[in-house]
């Protein structure tokens, strides 16, 4: 995944907006839109963007963290579940 943001001035990205719509899409690329040198906006896909609030409701979720960390303690001890045995049990 592409993580380095382009960074542009509001009135190039007024006049390629299309484009951009474009490339965010595409190539997953991200553009900081800014105003008088001063980054103001971000445009990235609607996909990435989704996957940012699903990261950071997670990360808001103490009960959730611990129980990820619980889990991966309990893998790291090989007290967990392999995917094989998890698969059959569930009859997949």
């Amino acid at each position: 995944m592409n993580t380095i943001s382009t960074i542009i001035p509001a009135n190039e990205a007024r006049s390629n907006f299309y484009q951009l719509l474009e490339e965010v899409d595409t190539k997953l690329q991200q553009f900081i839109i800014t105003l008088r040198g001063k980054a103001k906006a971000v445009i990235m896909s609607a996909e990435e963007f989704a996957g940012w609030q699903e990261t950071l409701e997670i990360l808001s979720d103490k009960n959730l963290i611990k129980s990820i960390k619980t889990g991966v303690v309990e893998m790291q001890q090989k007290k967990g579940v392999s995917e094989e045995k998890v698969n059959k049990l569930l009859k997949w």
